[in-house]
């Protein structure tokens, strides 16, 4: 009978603790979910300085705290402290900035010589007072571009795009009033001291649009802070694309609806020869890991670009645990075609879902001599991705007709698109009943 008992009870200790273990835990979570409800700005900045140099959980916190209401801002030589930090004005709720440590480029000295200047100083009046204040040699051209694109100097209310074409100016000025610093300690005695423009002189520059300075936030904090480029196409697709935060929580071995850009791309070559393709890609609640298996991937080959917004059919795995999604169907998004992808996508929802092939009573067959299949074939591929919808699409070559692996949309600026690439009188529509 023990010998029974204990061989009933020695699984149990694989995966069991005891009731004081649990307490502790069941009052760690008590605790921690108190201050979130009830401090939550502090909170989430305690979480992004505890997970501070992982990027990728850095972007997952940000996002929890935009769905928290919480701002989350970019470094700010003003109001940055080393790290991240909560920043508020009496009777507000407080936002979260990036520390200036995030810069990469930046290295530690100069942010201590930034911070402690403006801690024993108070704030940088403008872009000529922080230059005349922060004399250090690692204020270099590099940490300056950096800080600039980053939006660390945001605060002096000049663009971007303006400091970046004057860092030579900046610097230039920086240099000065080293020189000046010098010559006038050295003609101490002498009644004599050296004239200096107050100003930078900042020649124009052009703007640095939203979605370069969303570049720039990710090449150097690791995180799109001002926004995120997938925010137009999620907000416009919300009733079609899953997150992909919610993946996990999709049926297995199901398929789903997902997108988003394209972050990385690696290639593998299987034992056959054939290529495969391990994309990542990420919207604004986190990033996953797609597979691109060779079949797929001879269908969709130029889509496959980094930057590159895309709409993914595809199944999750059956395991459970295993997140990455088996890509079947692509389709590159623009700002013109994402409501058609859409509704497209969502149209053919239910064939998808069930395997069932739709009958090819909508088609549009393209003529084409075998030269010009072999000079057109990746614009059209591409083309094909761009305009999902129902009509399937024949390739006529001489002797022989190709049904491609795609169906698109029909109407009047597709058919001008389509003429740009393979010229008039290259096709011809059947509309079924």
């Amino acid at each position: 009978m023990v010998t029974d008992l204990w061989e009933r009870i020695k699984p149990f200790a694989s995966y069991g603790f005891n009731k004081s273990h649990a307490a502790s835990y069941g009052m760690v979570a008590y605790q921690t979910a108190y201050m979130k409800a009830n401090y939550p700005v502090q909170y989430m900045t305690a979480v992004l300085r505890a997970e501070f140099g992982d990027s990728d959980k850095v972007a997952a916190i940000v996002n929890e705290c935009r769905n928290m209401n919480i701002q989350v801002l970019p470094p700010d030589v003003n109001e940055s402290f080393r790290n991240f930090a909560m920043v508020s004005e009496p009777g507000e709720p407080g936002i979260i900035r990036f520390g200036l440590t995030a810069i990469k480029n930046v290295g530690g000295h100069i942010v201590e010589v930034i911070y402690k200047e403006k801690k024993e100083h108070g704030p940088y009046k403008d872009l000529e007072d922080f230059l005349t204040r922060v004399k250090d040699k690692d204020l270099n051209k590099k940490s300056v571009e950096s800080l600039v694109k980053a939006g660390a100097l945001d605060c002096f209310g000049i663009d971007r795009g303006k400091l970046l074409a004057n860092s030579e100016n900046i610097l230039l000025f920086s240099k000065q009033i080293k020189e000046r610093d010098v010559t006038n300690q050295g003609s101490l005695f002498s009644g004599t001291s050296i004239a200096l423009d107050t100003k930078v002189v900042l020649k124009d520059g052009e703007d640095v649009s939203m979605e370069k300075k969303l570049q720039w936030e990710k090449e150097l904090l690791g995180v799109y802070i001002s926004s995120h480029p997938f925010l137009f196409y999620q907000e416009k697709m919300r009733d079609t694309l899953v997150p992909l935060s919610a993946v996990e929580e999709q049926p297995r071995d199901a398929w789903v609806v997902i997108g988003g850009i394209v972050a990385s791309v690696k290639k593998k070559v299987t034992k056959k020869g054939s290529i495969m393709l391990f994309v990542t890609i990420e919207d604004t609640t986190g990033n996953m890991e797609l597979l691109v298996f060779p079949k797929t991937f001879e269908r969709t080959k130029p889509l496959w670009v980094e930057g590159n917004r895309l709409c993914i059919v595809g199944k999750t795995p059956k395991e459970v645990g295993d997140n990455k999604v088996f890509a079947e169907n692509v389709y590159v998004l623009n700002k013109e075609n994402a409501e058609e992808v859409g509704r497209a996508v969502s149209l053919g929802k239910s064939s998808v879902t069930t395997g069932e092939n739709q009958r090819a009573d909508k088609s549009v067959f393209i003529m084409l001599t075998n030269d010009e299949a072999r000079l057109y074939g990746d614009d059209l591929k591409m083309f094909f991705g761009q305009y999902p919808g129902d009509h399937q699409v024949f390739i006529k070559l001489p002797g022989n007709t190709i049904k491609a692996n795609s169906k698109i949309l029909w109407n009047e600026k597709i058919a001008i698109s389509l003429e740009e690439i393979v010229g008039p009188d290259k096709y011809t529509v059947v509309n079924g009943s």
